[in-house]
């Protein structure tokens, strides 16, 4: 059965940078985006695979498969409540709109991780509000993504504390700003997917915790009432 490490070992691992100096092309970069949101996708549809599998719900599981229930992973524009929003990972059909929007984010060296990760923050949460101003039974996720030598201990619980805020959102009434899942996808020197070991071990940023949560969110308020 699938995995979340072993689809990462499978669209990733190769074309990570392996240390600080190991910096990736413009092409490179673009690439790596392109496989992040690729993953993404396949994590998501995992676990809603799993979800109709526990359900026995083998019609669904055929319904899922048309074309029209594919998730994504080219950027698409979509107007949201105050402005268009450019997503990299959705969801959407005539009969239930937007249902999932996901915007995975990669950061290869320490000076991009420093200068950036709290403004990427503040953009996925800004990100999160204008989906679900509009769109309140969207799915909403987001992952960042760097390497484990970008970061120091210090960066690393600043991001934990503050992105764990981030999530959940259970309830369509709650704060637009929060995401249905949010994961930070950490790697090593190998290029495989690692769980820092400063960060809690049954904490909502787990990736595994992220999909699983976008795809119970997506099946309860979606695809179980069709």
């Amino acid at each position: 059965m699938a995995t979340i490490e072993g689809l990462w070992n499978q669209n990733l691992k190769g074309k990570l940078p392996r240390s600080e100096g190991d910096s990736l092309t413009k092409a490179q970069q673009q690439a790596v985006a392109v496989l992040l949101q690729e993953w993404s996708s396949l994590c998501i549809k995992m676990y809603l695979d799993k979800i109709l599998r526990s359900e026995n719900r083998t019609d669904l599981q055929k319904e899922v498969e048309k074309v029209r229930w594919q998730i994504n992973y080219k950027g698409k524009d979509f107007l949201g409540a105050v402005r268009v929003q450019e997503i990299d990972v959705w969801l959407t059909n005539p009969e239930s709109g937007l249902v999932l929007a996901v915007d995975p984010k990669h950061f290869q060296s320490s000076s991009s991780l420093d200068k950036n990760w709290k403004n990427g923050h503040n953009d996925l949460v800004a990100f999160s509000s204008n989906m679900h101003e509009r769109f309140p039974l969207c799915a909403v996720g987001a992952i960042i993504s760097f390497p484990e030598w970008t970061a120091s201990s210090t960066t690393l619980k600043q991001m934990h504390s503050i992105c764990g805020r981030s999530v959940p959102r259970e309830r369509t009434q709650d704060c637009f700003g929060k995401f249905e899942g949010f994961g930070l996808a950490v790697y090593d020197s190998s290029g495989s997917l690692i769980w820092p070991s400063s960060f809690k071990e049954d904490s909502h940023l787990r990736p595994s915790h992220a999909f699983e949560s976008l795809a119970e969110a997506l099946y309860v308020r979606t695809i179980a009432l069709l």
